[in-house]
Formats: structure tokens, C-alpha cells, sequence
């Protein structure tokens, strides 16, 4: 059997995560301010249209079944924050609709029962999604090298490491290309020049990598033997990078010397490898692959059937490891800059069930 569908929707997006709001502390309370701040009177909402076309299917009894979903997603006027003159505002930011998106996608989901008896249950899913993403147009000027400062990171004031144009993905990084020694070791402040102007300048900044991954996996297991069971989910994702900002911002000797007072920080680790003395936070030296398979969760269980009672005891695991070459805490974030990333709990849990 299978089915052919299609649908369309159309959503308006509003972003509220693109508000600031500034305080003034009194002691130990901050007080939230307000303040005349810059503000486009022709602000739209964010419109997001959406097309989909999926076949679902089921073979050999409906043993197997899955689905294969394509689709095609565009969002106009885009809303971003963007520099602009400050005037007699306290503000240089304004939020505005700057553009268009494009995002494009297949996914495929897989769905197994390999034996069904009396005493043996065992059914396996899985899925995976491939994805692009792509901005199409930018409305604030006809330059094609045009581009909007994106991603905030920690280290001076106001640095970015994004950046929005034309052609790439919005989670685009904006770096400088690392210069080596015959040794293979970073040459600390030493880049390409690219434009070959004899100079290190933002022109020789270049789009480099992004954090929005080619492919998400998902696997997942359900097995029983008379009264014992195993479950277990592995989940993926494959071609995303991410920007280690707590290495590029701490991993100097700065960190240690130039810190005031009796507090004394530590440098990150990754000083020990470059031998920075100061900050060198655009270099595409952070920008590191951050492919994983995370095992999210396994279970391991048992049913006692006694007389008048059933009795069941489990044991189970969530994020018990993650398979990864990225050298932080998790390779697992959204935006892409690794920076104030509250670590994921590994827990475990022991259950137990009686049924009278």
C-alpha cells in the first residue's frame, strides 16, 4: 500500500530572542531600563511558506513500513538585528526585516518488525535528513558582497562570528585563515592575506564552514525475550562545525597574567597547544568538526510474574557517550558558538513497578 500527499503552510514568526534590554544595577538588585531605542515603523512579520510532498508505505504485511517526505521551505522578511547610526537614540542596533530564506530537505523514516513470536519481540526504526539551507536575498543593499554581522561572541566588544549573505547558509562563520609553521603549529596574529594588499584587514575575513549539519540519523531498538527487554536510541548528525569560543576567548597566557586582583583564572587547555599570548578570536583555528553520535538512551529490564503480583525492575541510562572528534564539552549546539553551554546531564535511573 502507499499514499501520495502534499500540503502547504504559511506561518508568521515573531522573534522575540532579538530583543536587548539593558539594566542598571543598585547594588545587588539590576533594574530594567527603558530608553528610546532606534525602530522601524515598516516592521513586518516573519512569513514562512512551506511545501511538502510525502509517500508512505507498507511491504511483506506491513512488516515494513516508512515514509519519504521532501520539502521546500521559504521565509520572507526576515528579521535581524542590524547596525545602524545611533543618533539620538542609546542604541546603534535596529530590528528589521532584512531578506529571504530557502531551506530544502528529504526525509526518510524506516520502520522494521524483525520476529514476532510467542516469546520474541524485536522492531527496529530509523530515520534520516538531509537538508540545505540557503539566503537568497538580502534587501538592504544591491552590493553582492553585502553581508550582515551575525553571532555574538565573548571577547572585546560587539565581535561577531557569522555572518548573513547571499548564497551561503545562515550559520555561516567569518574568519580569518590560520598561518602554520613547517611544524604545524598556528603562528600566533599571522593570517592569509588574501586580497594580497600587503595587510591583515576585515577584507581578508573569508566565509568558512557553517554550523547547520548536511544530515540528522536517528536509530532506534525494541527488543523483549519472554519477560526481559532492551531498548536503546543512538541519534547523529554529520557535516556541521562548531566555533569554540571558550577556547579562542581563555586559551591564552593573557587569561593567567593580565587578570587583576587576588582571582586567578585559568587558561583553557588549548594553550598548551597554540602557546597564545593574547586573544586571537577570528582565527578559523576554532572552527572545528563537530560530527556525533550520541547514545540518548538505553534500557535494560525485567518482569517477575509472581502469584498475585507482577513485578518489574529497570535500569536505565540517557546520554550515557557520544562518539565526536570536537574537543569541548558537547558538539551538540544549535547556534554554533560554543560559549556559557550548560553541559547535558548523563543520568540513570533504576525503576520499580509492581502490579497488583
Amino acid at each position: 500500500q502507499q499514499e501520495i500527499g502534499q500540503n502547504y503552510g504559511y506561518l508568521g514568526v515573531y522573534t522575540p530572542a532579538l530583543n536587548n534590554q539593558a539594566a542598571v544595577q543598585f547594588g545587588n538588585d539590576f533594574v530594567n531600563t527603558l530608553r528610546p531605542e532606534e525602530f522601524d515603523e515598516n516592521l513586518k512579520w516573519e512569513e514562512t511558506s512551506q511545501y511538502n510532498v510525502a509517500i508512505d508505505f507498507g511491504l511483506f504485511d506491513n512488516r515494513l513500513t516508512g515514509t519519504v517526505d521532501a520539502y521546500y521551505r521559504e521565509t520572507s522578511d526576515l528579521l535581524a538585528t542590524v547596525p545602524t547610526a545611533a543618533g539620538s537614540n542609546l542604541s546603534d542596533l535596529l530590528t528589521t526585516n532584512v531578506g529571504e530564506t530557502t531551506s530544502r530537505g528529504l526525509e526518510i523514516s524506516l520502520n522494521g518488525i524483525l520476529m514476532k513470536t510467542d516469546n520474541v519481540n524485536w522492531d527496529i526504526s530509523g530515520n534520516v535528513t538531509f537538508q540545505e539551507n540557503e539566503i537568497t536575498k538580502l534587501n538592504l543593499s544591491g552590493d553582492p558582497n553585502f553581508f550582515i554581522p551575525q553571532g555574538g561572541i565573548s571577547g572585546g566588544v560587539g565581535n561577531t562570528i557569522q555572518l548573513w549573505r547571499p548564497g551561503l547558509d545562515p550559520t555561516t562563520f567569518f574568519v580569518f585563515r590560520q598561518v602554520y609553521d613547517t611544524s604545524g603549529n598556528p603562528i600566533e596574529g599571522a593570517y592569509v592575506d588574501v586580497n594580497g594588499d600587503n595587510q591583515i584587514t576585515e577584507a581578508d575575513r573569508q566565509a568558512y564552514k557553517k554550523a547547520t549539519p548536511d544530515a540528522f540519523i536517528g536509530f532506534t531498538n525494541n527488543f523483549s525475550y519472554k519477560n526481559f527487554d532492551l531498548n536503546f536510541t543512538f541519534r547523529g548528525s554529520f557535516g556541521n562545525y562548531v566555533y569554540n569560543n571558550v577556547a579562542s576567548s581563555s586559551g591564552n597566557l593573557s587569561v593567567v597574567l593580565d587578570t587583576p586582583g587576588d582571582y586567578q583564572p585559568n587558561a583553557h587547555a588549548s594553550y598548551l597547544d597554540t602557546r597564545f599570548r593574547n586573544q586571537n578570536l577570528f582565527s578559523d583555528l576554532y572552527i572545528q568538526r563537530a560530527d556525533f553520535v550520541r547514545l540518548d538512551n538505553l534500557s535494560i529490564g525485567y518482569t517477575f510474574q509472581l502469584e498475585k503480583m507482577t513485578f518489574r525492575t529497570s535500569l536505565t541510562g540517557t546520554n550515557l557517550f557520544v562518539i565526536t572528534e570536537y574537543d569541548g564539552l558537547d558538539p551538540e549546539i544549535s547556534s554554533g558558538i560554543d560559549n556559557n553551554f550548560y553541559p547535558r546531564a548523563r543520568t540513570g535511573v533504576l525503576g520499580l513497578t509492581f502490579t497488583f
